[in-house]
Protein backbone atom coordinates (compact mmCIF):
# COMPACT_ATOMS: atom_id res chain seq x y z
CA UNK A 1 0.00 0.00 0.00
CA UNK A 2 1.08 3.69 -0.34
CA UNK A 3 -0.52 6.05 1.63
CA UNK A 4 0.74 9.19 2.80
CA UNK A 5 -1.47 9.31 5.64
CA UNK A 6 -1.18 6.68 7.14
CA UNK A 7 -2.01 6.22 11.12
CA UNK A 8 -2.00 4.30 13.65
CA UNK A 9 -6.13 3.61 12.66
CA UNK A 10 -5.08 1.90 9.47
CA UNK A 11 -2.18 -0.64 11.90
CA UNK A 12 -5.35 -1.40 13.53
CA UNK A 13 -7.50 -1.94 10.38
CA UNK A 14 -4.63 -4.65 9.81
CA UNK A 15 -4.38 -6.26 12.49
CA UNK A 16 -7.76 -8.13 11.84
CA UNK A 17 -6.50 -9.98 9.11
CA UNK A 18 -2.60 -11.56 10.58
CA UNK A 19 -2.65 -14.06 7.99
CA UNK A 20 -1.82 -11.35 5.02
CA UNK A 21 1.12 -9.46 4.71
CA UNK A 22 1.54 -5.63 4.23
CA UNK A 23 3.89 -3.44 3.10
CA UNK A 24 3.24 0.19 3.53
CA UNK A 25 4.97 2.98 1.50
CA UNK A 26 4.53 6.46 3.34
CA UNK A 27 6.68 9.75 2.52
CA UNK A 28 7.09 10.70 6.07
CA UNK A 29 7.36 7.97 9.48
CA UNK A 30 6.31 11.06 11.92
CA UNK A 31 7.56 10.22 15.65
CA UNK A 32 3.93 8.89 16.57
CA UNK A 33 3.58 6.98 13.57
CA UNK A 34 6.99 5.12 14.32
CA UNK A 35 5.87 5.11 18.22
CA UNK A 36 2.69 3.50 17.24
CA UNK A 37 4.40 0.60 15.13
CA UNK A 38 6.43 -0.26 17.27
CA UNK A 39 3.93 -0.98 19.52
CA UNK A 40 1.70 -3.13 17.05
CA UNK A 41 5.26 -4.78 16.05
CA UNK A 42 5.68 -6.20 19.25
CA UNK A 43 2.18 -7.96 19.03
CA UNK A 44 1.79 -8.35 15.34
CA UNK A 45 4.32 -9.04 12.82
CA UNK A 46 2.24 -8.99 9.17
CA UNK A 47 3.69 -5.53 8.39
CA UNK A 48 6.77 -4.06 7.48
CA UNK A 49 7.02 0.26 7.42
CA UNK A 50 8.66 2.01 4.53
CA UNK A 51 9.66 5.49 3.12
CA UNK A 52 8.30 6.20 -0.40
CA UNK A 53 8.46 10.08 -1.55
CA UNK A 54 7.41 9.37 -5.20
CA UNK A 55 4.11 9.39 -4.55
CA UNK A 56 1.13 11.94 -4.40
CA UNK A 57 -1.35 9.82 -4.49
CA UNK A 58 -2.68 6.58 -3.06
CA UNK A 59 -2.66 3.20 -4.29
CA UNK A 60 -3.30 -0.59 -3.11
CA UNK A 61 -1.48 -3.50 -4.75
CA UNK A 62 -2.73 -6.87 -4.52
CA UNK A 63 -0.66 -9.90 -4.66
CA UNK A 64 1.99 -8.06 -6.74
CA UNK A 65 -1.02 -8.76 -9.84
CA UNK A 66 -3.13 -5.94 -9.26
CA UNK A 67 -2.98 -2.48 -8.45
CA UNK A 68 -5.81 0.10 -7.32
CA UNK A 69 -6.00 4.21 -7.12
CA UNK A 70 -7.71 5.21 -4.06
CA UNK A 71 -9.03 8.47 -3.72
CA UNK A 72 -8.47 9.05 0.22
CA UNK A 73 -6.43 7.60 2.58
CA UNK A 74 -7.30 3.98 4.17
CA UNK A 75 -7.62 5.87 7.48
CA UNK A 76 -10.36 7.81 6.67
CA UNK A 77 -12.18 4.29 5.24
CA UNK A 78 -15.91 4.74 5.73
CA UNK A 79 -15.69 8.55 7.32
CA UNK A 80 -17.05 9.73 3.73
CA UNK A 81 -17.60 8.42 0.60
CA UNK A 82 -14.49 7.70 -1.83
CA UNK A 83 -13.51 5.71 -4.64
CA UNK A 84 -11.36 2.29 -4.97
CA UNK A 85 -10.59 2.38 -8.89
CA UNK A 86 -8.81 -0.56 -10.80
CA UNK A 87 -5.79 0.72 -12.85
CA UNK A 88 -4.00 -0.78 -15.52
CA UNK A 89 -0.50 0.19 -15.15
CA UNK A 90 2.84 -1.73 -15.90
CA UNK A 91 2.53 -3.58 -12.39
CA UNK A 92 6.57 -4.23 -12.65
CA UNK A 93 7.50 -1.05 -13.84
CA UNK A 94 5.82 0.23 -10.52
CA UNK A 95 7.08 -2.64 -8.13
CA UNK A 96 10.58 -1.69 -9.32
CA UNK A 97 10.42 1.85 -8.06
CA UNK A 98 9.30 0.30 -4.60
CA UNK A 99 12.28 -1.88 -4.48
Amino acid sequence: MIDNYVDDTVLTLFSKYQNINFIIYTNNISKQLKLDFEKYSKQYKNITLKTFKNSHDRFFIVDKKEIYHISASLKDLAKKWFAFSKINLSLKEILEKLN
